[in-house]
């Protein structure tokens, strides 16, 4: 997240018991991680950078942490893709704050935000520092928005488009 060493950061454990609790107890599909990564997460199916889970369908659920290394748009549009043809039942997504004013965003506000009230200190596979510069929003996409909010309001503001 401070590094350009590495797109490699995980999301803590809390995160991702609130993801499972949200997903309804199981995460299907991890489009976008690793081993070390599966040692929290525990996907039933999950593709490293060398599977290129963008090449792949992910039915169920899913937990998508993508890589920040200028992919988050690419992995967001395909998980819209997969949620909107019924692929995807429902997911959670974590990217940067800073991305909320992005064109590629833009679909995200039609879903159930989350935006922390604190930094969220991802985990690094190194021993190098924790340290998140920035801000983190989860956006939920599925048909149980209260169980997402129930799940994530310990964390900070449950957000949800005002209707027009």
């Amino acid at each position: 997240m401070s590094s350009s060493e590495s797109n490699e950061w995980y999301l803590p454990l809390p995160y991702v018991e609130a993801s499972r609790v949200a997903l309804n107890g199981t995460i299907d599909v991890d489009p976008a991680s690793n081993l070390q990564a599966q040692q929290t997460v525990r996907a039933t199916v999950f593709y490293t950078i060398e599977d290129d889970g963008l090449t792949h369908d992910w039915p169920g659920t899913v937990l998508l942490n993508p890589p920040y290394g200028g992919l988050q748009a690419t992995f967001t549009a395909h998980l819209l893709d997969q949620y909107a043809r019924g692929i995807t039942t429902a997911a959670v997504l974590v990217v940067r704050t800073q991305a909320a004013n992005a064109v590629w965003f833009r679909p995200l506000w039609d879903h159930t935000l989350c935006f922390p009230g604190h930094r969220v200190e991802f985990e690094s596979p190194a021993e190098r520092q924790k340290n998140n510069t920035g801000g983190t929003v989860f956006v939920y996409l599925g048909p149980a928005p209260a169980r997402f909010g129930a799940a994530f309001a310990p964390f900070g503001a449950i957000v949800r488009r005002w209707p027009s």
